[in-house]
């Protein structure tokens, strides 16, 4: 279908990505001619079953009807996050990759996501960082810490808070590969599908974690658009859907589904100029809205740059936390205990004094 026959796609890519509340993704889907999902039932035998062409449908992610177990995974709503987070420097990581490969189609692939990070990044480990910095070891002629922090800006974890709706919306965007419209469906959109099993250089497998997050949230909006160089025949321009629970008539149990434009799976796709309207040259971009936190005000975004550093340790790239517009570098606790001293106001532990050692232990 074309979008362009109900709405300015410049225009409509603005709005949809300005939204941060129900309220405003609503508005949003209010505009597009959409089949009610009880109205379509998606038959993996048989899709095209009931479509009716020309208007948007509710399809199960993974095309399954029954994924709300395989989502509803994760025990503390910051998981997603820290997931979403890896996706985001895989896609760095693929993006730098194929570029590669452009160039010269015979160089074998990193054996592992750090020698990725440092063959395409130039960086070490994070928690070496410190230790650079206090030996004035420069990164590409900058100080270490200064080097990674401009690398940092091209993955963002940014929280909003809608203090009259109490309602939290996560987004999750990075600058790497992204994918053509109509392969999102395949690839951002699947359930459990992964072609990281022959991919050394990457860190996830299963393509399953960052899915939970679709659970904590009330809706969710995805676009992406490719590395221009990297579309391999494809069209350009940017798919866009949005995710929700549903609770289908006669069923029992609810599953997660994503707008889609055709009975294959494919979602709504706007052209090269609505990407260039919005500034995005290539990437992804996640919004989780009315994030359910399992808590409330501002002691949940005051603990998530903790937690973040806590649950990605020693991350292979460091990325940027935009709470509220106040902005702090993820780096790990790995770097965070490299960096301490006992002096330092950044020191995470207690300081013991050194202990004698028995030579001759029994």
């Amino acid at each position: 279908m074309l979008l362009s026959n109900y709405i300015k796609p410049e225009a409509f890519l603005a709005q949809a990505v300005q939204a941060t509340t129900v309220k405003a993704i609503t508005t949003v889907l209010a505009q597009l001619p959409i089949v009610s999902e009880n109205d379509y039932q998606y038959d993996a035998a048989n899709p095209a079953k009931g479509w009716v062409e020309g208007k948007l449908h509710w399809m199960p992610l993974g095309k399954d009807r029954g994924n709300a177990g395989r989502i509803k995974l994760a025990s503390r709503p910051e998981g997603p996050i820290a997931e979403r987070a890896i996706n985001g420097m895989e896609a760095l990581i693929e993006m730098k990759r194929r570029l590669e490969l452009l160039d010269d189609p015979a160089v074998p692939p990193p054996q592992s996501a750090r020698e990725a990070v440092a063959r395409y990044f130039s960086l070490p480990p994070l928690d070496r960082i410190p230790k650079m910095e206090k030996m004035k070891t420069p990164i590409k002629g900058q100080k270490p810490r200064e080097y990674a922090r401009e690398i940092a800006r091209f993955l963002c974890v940014r929280v909003a808070y809608e203090k009259a709706l109490k309602e939290f919306a996560v987004f999750i965007e990075d600058d790497g590969i992204g994918q053509a419209p109509t392969q999102m469906h395949e690839t951002l959109l699947s359930l459990g599908s992964s072609d990281k099993g022959d991919k050394p250089y990457l860190i996830g497998l299963f393509g399953q974690g960052g899915s939970s997050a679709y659970a904590a949230s009330e809706y969710s909006w995805c676009i992406s658009r490719r590395v221009p160089q990297l579309l391999d025949g494809k069209a350009d321009g940017v798919g866009w859907t949005v995710v929700k629970q549903v609770l289908p008539d006669k069923r029992r149990d609810p599953f997660y589904a994503y707008l889609a434009a055709r009975s294959n799976g494919e979602v709504p796709a706007l052209p090269v100029e609505a990407a260039e309207a919005i500034g995005l040259k290539h990437g992804s971009r996640f919004a989780h809205l009315a994030y359910n936190f399992a808590g409330g005000g501002s002691a949940v975004t005051k603990g998530l740059y903790q937690t973040l550093n806590h649950i990605l340790f020693n991350p292979v790239l460091p990325f940027d936390l935009d709470v509220g517009g106040t902005l702090a570098t993820i780096y790990g606790n790995g770097y965070r205990l490299s960096n301490a001293t006992e002096k330092s106001k950044t020191r995470l532990d207690k300081v013991f004094e050194q202990q004698p050692i028995d030579e001759h232990p029994l």
